[in-house]
């Protein structure tokens, strides 16, 4: 096994990044609160294309400690605003499966594996079970949440699906959603205005941005694995292979409708990218020239 990389003080990062990475640090003092704030490997993801050609080692002429500090911020505080707004998507999406659900099969009906189509894991396990697995281990961890106790202890441990999807990750919502037979699938679809192959890709888009604001993960610059359906008129805005942030914004758009909430995501993000236009280049994010009149259009 390869050598790992013997620990540095901070006054021997400070210097690396002077002389082996060519970072422009003026203030010592400053660029100290900043490692001790965030550490070096953390801060160093944020310098992804900003190295010289010729040495990727070597940051280009001028770029500084604070600089890439700030792009950490400004990621933070998206990823944060992301969150927030993907957390009423999952929400409504919970409270509209788990309704068509309830009406459609009864109240247990998600249990029963006959009411979705038999679609299998890359593993060649039911997708369903794989689901219900998943459920009832959660439910087992969260045994002493209140909602979950009094359902254990008054009904026999059964629940119904407007209380069993709150035991759901947002990873299993999709895919519950995923093996849903086509007419319902079309059903919940249809309340976001769209057809049941975007809205699925759609989601899957989501839980992969969720998962990473959740988890501290950077965005800014990031290739997302998910590769959500756009519409044609959108499709230009998808950039070569790399999937980047900016389709996934156009999704969330269109899950909100242009309603009150994305108008106020939008604004925030404006502002936000305002602040930190001396840092941000909208490229890495997928963003093409005339982003703002693209989420701002009805």
């Amino acid at each position: 096994m390869p050598q790992l990389k013997p620990a540095l003080t901070y006054d021997q990062q400070i210097d690396r990044l002077k002389n082996v990475h060519n970072l422009s640090i003026v203030d010592d003092a400053a660029a100290l609160e900043i490692l001790k704030k965030v550490n070096y490997y953390r801060l160093s993801a944020y310098g992804l294309g900003l190295s010289k050609k010729e040495d990727k080692e070597k940051y280009i002429d001028g770029i500084s400690l604070e600089h890439i500090y700030r792009l950490y911020e400004f990621d933070s505080i998206f990823r944060n605003m992301l969150i927030h707004v993907i957390e009423q998507l999952e929400i409504q999406l919970r409270t509209q499966i788990s309704n068509f659900l309830a009406l459609t099969y009864g109240s247990e009906g998600y249990v029963d594996p006959a009411h979705f189509t038999d679609k299998k894991t890359k593993t060649g396990e039911s997708v369903h079970a794989t689901v219900m697995e998943s459920f009832n281990k959660e439910r087992d961890h969260q045994k002493n949440a209140p909602f979950v106790k009094h359902h254990m202890d008054k009904y026999e441990g059964h629940f119904p699906v407007w209380v069993a999807i709150e035991l759901f990750t947002f990873g299993n919502l999709s895919s519950l959603y995923s093996i849903m037979v086509l007419d319902d699938r079309k059903e919940i679809a249809r309340l976001y205005n769209t057809e049941p192959k975007y809205l699925g890709s759609w989601i899957l888009a989501l839980v992969e941005i969720r998962n990473i604001c959740a988890h501290y993960s950077r965005l800014y610059n990031m290739p997302l694995k998910q590769t959500p359906h756009l519409y044609p008129e959108y499709q230009k805005y998808r950039v070569g292979t790399l999937n980047k942030v900016f389709p996934a914004l156009l999704c969330i758009k269109r899950m909100l409708n242009s309603d009150e909430r994305w108008c106020s995501f939008e604004t925030q993000l404006e502002a936000l990218i305002d602040e930190y236009s001396d840092v941000v280049r909208l490229s890495f994010m997928g963003f093409p020239k005339e982003w703002k009149e693209i989420l701002s259009k009805k």
